[in-house]
Protein backbone atom coordinates (compact mmCIF):
# COMPACT_ATOMS: atom_id res chain seq x y z
CA UNK A 1 0.00 0.00 0.00
CA UNK A 2 1.28 3.12 -0.83
CA UNK A 3 2.22 5.73 1.89
CA UNK A 4 2.18 9.68 2.05
CA UNK A 5 5.58 11.08 1.71
CA UNK A 6 4.63 13.71 4.53
CA UNK A 7 2.99 12.04 7.04
CA UNK A 8 3.93 8.40 6.22
CA UNK A 9 0.18 7.61 6.36
CA UNK A 10 -1.05 4.95 4.01
CA UNK A 11 -3.26 6.30 1.37
CA UNK A 12 -6.41 4.90 0.37
CA UNK A 13 -6.79 4.45 -2.74
CA UNK A 14 -10.34 2.13 -2.34
CA UNK A 15 -14.21 3.73 -2.64
CA UNK A 16 -16.52 3.69 0.33
CA UNK A 17 -19.19 0.78 -0.06
CA UNK A 18 -22.72 0.75 0.99
CA UNK A 19 -23.90 -0.10 4.93
CA UNK A 20 -25.31 1.08 8.02
CA UNK A 21 -23.30 3.98 8.96
CA UNK A 22 -23.07 5.09 5.45
CA UNK A 23 -25.05 8.26 4.93
CA UNK A 24 -25.25 8.22 0.86
CA UNK A 25 -27.00 4.82 0.99
CA UNK A 26 -29.67 6.26 3.13
CA UNK A 27 -29.77 9.76 0.67
CA UNK A 28 -30.14 7.92 -2.67
CA UNK A 29 -33.31 7.11 -4.20
CA UNK A 30 -34.02 3.16 -3.17
CA UNK A 31 -35.37 0.44 -5.06
CA UNK A 32 -39.09 -0.46 -4.81
CA UNK A 33 -40.93 -3.41 -2.71
CA UNK A 34 -44.26 -4.25 -2.00
CA UNK A 35 -46.02 -7.02 -1.17
CA UNK A 36 -49.09 -7.60 1.41
CA UNK A 37 -51.77 -10.17 1.40
CA UNK A 38 -55.73 -10.01 0.15
CA UNK A 39 -57.24 -11.79 3.35
CA UNK A 40 -54.88 -12.64 6.07
CA UNK A 41 -56.78 -14.71 8.38
CA UNK A 42 -57.56 -13.98 12.24
CA UNK A 43 -55.04 -14.60 15.05
CA UNK A 44 -52.19 -15.11 12.31
CA UNK A 45 -48.46 -13.25 12.25
CA UNK A 46 -46.70 -13.02 8.92
CA UNK A 47 -42.95 -12.55 8.70
CA UNK A 48 -41.79 -10.71 5.49
CA UNK A 49 -38.22 -10.21 5.03
CA UNK A 50 -36.36 -7.71 2.78
CA UNK A 51 -34.25 -8.74 0.29
CA UNK A 52 -32.09 -5.55 1.26
CA UNK A 53 -31.86 -3.30 4.14
CA UNK A 54 -34.73 -0.54 4.06
CA UNK A 55 -34.92 3.16 4.55
CA UNK A 56 -38.29 3.26 4.87
CA UNK A 57 -41.28 1.09 5.09
CA UNK A 58 -45.00 1.54 5.07
CA UNK A 59 -48.07 -0.54 5.69
CA UNK A 60 -51.40 0.40 4.57
CA UNK A 61 -54.26 -1.62 6.07
CA UNK A 62 -57.32 -1.89 3.38
CA UNK A 63 -59.75 -4.23 5.30
CA UNK A 64 -62.24 -4.44 7.85
CA UNK A 65 -60.36 -5.52 10.66
CA UNK A 66 -56.84 -4.06 12.68
CA UNK A 67 -53.48 -5.31 12.77
CA UNK A 68 -50.56 -5.03 14.18
CA UNK A 69 -47.00 -4.16 13.13
CA UNK A 70 -44.05 -4.75 14.58
CA UNK A 71 -40.34 -5.31 14.47
CA UNK A 72 -39.97 -8.68 16.20
CA UNK A 73 -41.97 -11.81 16.26
CA UNK A 74 -44.36 -11.67 19.09
CA UNK A 75 -46.37 -14.75 17.76
CA UNK A 76 -45.60 -16.95 20.84
CA UNK A 77 -45.29 -20.50 21.12
CA UNK A 78 -48.34 -22.96 22.26
CA UNK A 79 -45.94 -25.54 23.83
CA UNK A 80 -42.67 -25.62 24.92
CA UNK A 81 -39.94 -28.74 24.12
CA UNK A 82 -36.74 -26.99 26.25
CA UNK A 83 -35.57 -23.74 28.34
CA UNK A 84 -34.56 -22.51 24.79
CA UNK A 85 -38.81 -22.34 23.88
CA UNK A 86 -39.30 -20.85 27.16
CA UNK A 87 -37.06 -17.99 27.19
CA UNK A 88 -38.00 -17.58 23.38
CA UNK A 89 -41.57 -17.20 24.09
CA UNK A 90 -41.00 -14.83 26.85
CA UNK A 91 -38.61 -12.29 24.32
CA UNK A 92 -42.36 -12.77 21.52
CA UNK A 93 -44.64 -12.16 24.63
CA UNK A 94 -42.89 -8.64 25.28
CA UNK A 95 -43.65 -7.37 21.92
CA UNK A 96 -47.13 -7.68 22.92
CA UNK A 97 -46.81 -6.88 26.64
CA UNK A 98 -44.39 -3.99 26.21
CA UNK A 99 -46.60 -2.56 23.42
CA UNK A 100 -43.81 -2.95 20.73
CA UNK A 101 -46.23 -2.64 17.82
CA UNK A 102 -48.73 0.01 16.27
CA UNK A 103 -52.12 -1.01 15.62
CA UNK A 104 -53.68 0.35 12.04
CA UNK A 105 -57.58 0.30 12.18
CA UNK A 106 -59.80 -1.54 9.67
CA UNK A 107 -62.27 0.17 7.69
CA UNK A 108 -64.69 -0.92 10.75
CA UNK A 109 -63.31 0.34 13.77
CA UNK A 110 -64.04 -1.45 16.60
CA UNK A 111 -63.21 0.84 18.91
CA UNK A 112 -66.53 2.40 17.88
CA UNK A 113 -68.42 -1.07 17.82
CA UNK A 114 -67.64 -1.59 21.45
CA UNK A 115 -69.06 -5.57 20.90
CA UNK A 116 -71.73 -4.66 19.35
CA UNK A 117 -71.34 -5.37 15.04
CA UNK A 118 -74.78 -3.54 15.06
CA UNK A 119 -72.98 -0.34 15.72
CA UNK A 120 -70.24 -0.72 13.22
CA UNK A 121 -69.21 2.22 11.23
CA UNK A 122 -66.52 3.03 8.17
CA UNK A 123 -64.70 5.10 8.56
CA UNK A 124 -65.70 7.30 5.83
CA UNK A 125 -69.00 7.62 7.42
CA UNK A 126 -68.22 8.60 10.81
CA UNK A 127 -68.49 12.01 12.86
CA UNK A 128 -68.04 13.86 15.74
CA UNK A 129 -65.60 13.07 18.77
CA UNK A 130 -64.49 9.51 17.93
CA UNK A 131 -60.66 7.91 18.86
CA UNK A 132 -58.38 8.59 16.14
CA UNK A 133 -57.68 5.95 14.08
CA UNK A 134 -54.87 4.85 11.79
CA UNK A 135 -55.03 2.97 8.57
CA UNK A 136 -51.30 3.09 7.52
CA UNK A 137 -47.71 4.20 8.83
CA UNK A 138 -44.86 5.25 7.66
CA UNK A 139 -41.36 3.90 9.53
CA UNK A 140 -37.91 5.73 8.18
CA UNK A 141 -35.95 2.94 9.94
CA UNK A 142 -33.87 0.15 8.71
CA UNK A 143 -34.54 -3.28 9.06
CA UNK A 144 -34.57 -6.53 7.66
CA UNK A 145 -37.96 -8.07 8.28
CA UNK A 146 -41.20 -6.89 9.88
CA UNK A 147 -44.16 -8.64 11.11
CA UNK A 148 -47.91 -8.19 10.39
CA UNK A 149 -50.45 -9.43 13.28
CA UNK A 150 -53.73 -10.37 12.80
CA UNK A 151 -56.11 -10.06 16.09
CA UNK A 152 -59.00 -12.03 17.17
CA UNK A 153 -61.51 -9.48 15.33
CA UNK A 154 -61.08 -11.33 12.03
CA UNK A 155 -59.04 -11.62 8.78
CA UNK A 156 -57.86 -8.82 7.03
CA UNK A 157 -56.31 -7.27 3.40
CA UNK A 158 -53.01 -5.00 3.66
CA UNK A 159 -50.07 -3.79 1.24
CA UNK A 160 -46.12 -3.36 2.46
CA UNK A 161 -44.39 -0.67 0.65
CA UNK A 162 -40.64 -0.35 1.47
CA UNK A 163 -37.52 2.12 0.07
CA UNK A 164 -35.17 -0.57 -0.10
CA UNK A 165 -31.08 0.29 0.10
CA UNK A 166 -28.24 -1.43 -1.78
CA UNK A 167 -27.19 -2.61 1.78
CA UNK A 168 -27.37 -6.56 2.25
CA UNK A 169 -29.05 -7.64 5.02
CA UNK A 170 -26.60 -9.86 6.27
CA UNK A 171 -25.16 -6.62 7.55
CA UNK A 172 -28.04 -5.60 9.69
CA UNK A 173 -27.96 -6.77 13.60
CA UNK A 174 -30.86 -7.95 14.98
CA UNK A 175 -33.31 -5.95 16.59
CA UNK A 176 -33.90 -5.82 20.50
CA UNK A 177 -33.61 -4.79 23.74
CA UNK A 178 -35.87 -1.52 24.67
CA UNK A 179 -38.60 -0.67 22.22
CA UNK A 180 -38.46 -4.21 20.66
CA UNK A 181 -38.19 -6.94 23.04
CA UNK A 182 -38.57 -5.26 26.86
CA UNK A 183 -41.24 -5.93 29.16
CA UNK A 184 -43.02 -2.75 29.85
CA UNK A 185 -41.87 -1.38 33.59
CA UNK A 186 -44.19 -0.79 35.84
CA UNK A 187 -44.29 3.19 36.74
CA UNK A 188 -42.84 3.22 40.67
CA UNK A 189 -45.40 5.30 42.59
CA UNK A 190 -43.82 8.73 43.15
CA UNK A 191 -44.44 10.98 46.01
CA UNK A 192 -46.52 13.97 45.71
Amino acid sequence: MATDAKTGQPIYHGAPSVGLRNVGSYQVSGEPWISGSEAQAANKVKRFQFPYVTREVTVQNYGDNELRVHFVSGSGHTSFSSTVDKMARVVESNVYLGLHYITLSGAVNPRITEGDPSRAATIGSVTGSVPSVHRSVTFKAKCKEIYIATTSVGATSYRIMADLTNIPTRRMYHLTGSGHTEASATPANSAS
